[in-house]
């Protein structure tokens, strides 16, 4: 399970929405995806995502892996957090 959070100022929010589709496409074609939900707080600004992988491997990739979408999100204004990898234990 990978969980990448960070932070938009809430006026671009609809901005980072448009930028949504190429984003989930992005990470559900590289190898070992078996899901992808993103969420806003738009109040606070805070973002997350969270995905699930076949190996904790897959779930490592480097966010540069997924194209210009993520320079386009960071260019929307967001700042982007480190990912976290986890384990999945239970479901």
């Amino acid at each position: 399970m990978r969980i990448t959070t960070g932070r938009i100022d809430s006026g671009n929010v609809d901005e980072l929405r448009k930028l949504a589709p190429d984003l989930v496409a992005a990470v559900r074609r590289m190898p070992g995806c078996q899901s992808f939900t993103g969420g806003v707080d738009r109040t606070s600004g805070r973002t997350i995502t969270v995905s699930t992988w076949d190996t904790q491997e897959h779930a490592g990739y480097a966010a540069e892996a997924l194209g210009d979408v993520v320079q386009k999100i960071r260019a929307a204004g967001t700042q982007i957090d480190p990912p976290q990898v986890f384990e999945v234990i239970t479901q």
